[in-house]
């Protein structure tokens, strides 16, 4: 009995620790991890300019200039939509005290609350909103400058990562403890696709939401369709929770910008169609089945990663569990762990189409 007590408690101080230790040390841990999963990334085109001669310092500048005009793009578009979007503002506001007013009147109708004290209650919101304006401001710069810090920081150990690739390989050797050099191997080649094919799976399939995005809205007639597109496939990286945010701006660009609701219904059923052709069909091809986390152990990894890490924890928890399991997988005292975490390999759906695809392929 003491000797179980004893492991419930060495259980439960290792993660009361690490959750600790991840939440203290996250202005540091999360840009590290971002590193070490673009790296992983990015270590095939590496390895393909040194087949080619290029000198490792050379290869490693080519790589942080590749992210880097990703992410700029990826700005660039972003702030001349917001800037086109200042046009469409006026219109936008008389629609949007025309949907107020019908909302005043549903509510007094309904719950018998009048006009005048509704007004009333949202001037004095829009006060007290007023009064704090100055702190969200500096919350929402210090936010910025923050996020700009950790771009740099994560471009600056990606380049420190790449360039003695080998180095960390070796280190990787060393602490895993398993006699079969193969074995290893495979474990850390395991490791690495899993992180190619999430993050290059992600990317494709944000690429294909965006086109996909953007023939439906431009076929409602929603206005600033490559914004809402844009920042729609984006948010589509934080799994289950960014598909529902991806509908929600231009739902309500929809509800401002037409007379009516049918705009809105038509936008939510062309999203949910759009989003289901993707769980089912696209994702599952371009990230080849490598994350094979059960719903329950995804489900929760991406509530721990929210709570300790907020959105890119969402983000980077479901690949580095994935990660995790690989390793559980090749330890035997480990391996019922893995099997507790892992996917049964069950034919769904989206497996025969993505197995058939493959097939066509070969």
């Amino acid at each position: 009995m003491k000797s179980l007590i004893a492991k419930v408690n060495h259980f439960l101080l290792f993660w009361i620790l690490l959750v600790v230790v991840l939440i203290y040390g996250k202005p540091i841990l999360i840009p590290i991890a971002f590193a070490g999963v673009l790296a992983m990334l990015m270590v095939p085109l590496i390895d393909f300019l040194d087949r080619k001669g290029w000198k490792r310092v050379f290869s490693t500048i080519l790589v942080i200039v590749i992210l880097l005009a990703f992410i700029f793009m990826i700005m660039m578009v972003l702030v001349g939509q917001v800037a086109s979007l200042k046009n469409e503002l006026p219109r936008i506001e008389q629609r949007a005290n025309e949907l107020i007013n019908y909302l005043h009147d549903y509510v007094q109708t309904t719950f018998n609350y009048s006009v005048e004290s509704q007004k009333e209650y949202l001037k004095s919101q829009v006060k007290t909103m007023g009064e704090s304006s100055a702190t969200y401001f500096t919350t929402l710069l210090t936010g910025v400058t923050g996020v700009i810090v950790q771009i740099i920081i994560t471009l600056v150990v990606t380049f420190l990562l790449l360039f003695d690739k080998e180095k960390y390989r070796a280190f990787f050797f060393q602490i895993l403890k398993m006699e079969d050099k193969g074995e290893k191997h495979e474990v850390l080649n395991r490791i690495t696709k899993v992180s190619q094919q999430y993050l290059l799976g992600r990317i494709i399939s944000m690429s294909i939401l965006f086109v996909l995005y953007y023939i439906a809205l431009v076929a409602i007639g929603v206005e600033n369709a490559l914004l809402l597109a844009g920042a729609a496939a984006i948010v589509n990286i934080i799994p289950y929770v960014g598909p529902i945010l991806a509908a929600v701006f231009p739902v309500i660009m929809a509800l401002v910008t037409f007379d009516s609701f049918e705009p809105a219904i038509w936008v939510i059923i062309t999203f949910s169609v759009i989003q289901g052709i993707d769980n089912y069909f696209v994702t599952p091809f371009f990230m080849g089945g490598e994350v094979k986390l059960s719903a329950l152990a995804t489900i929760l990894i991406i509530i721990c990663g929210g709570f300790v890490w907020g959105i890119p924890g969402m983000i980077l928890f479901v690949p580095l569990l994935s990660m995790v399991k690989i390793v559980f997988d090749h330890v035997d005292s480990l391996k019922p762990y893995g099997t507790l975490i892992g996917n049964p390999d069950k034919e769904t759906p989206s497996k025969r189409f993505h197995n058939w695809l493959r097939g066509k392929r070969r």
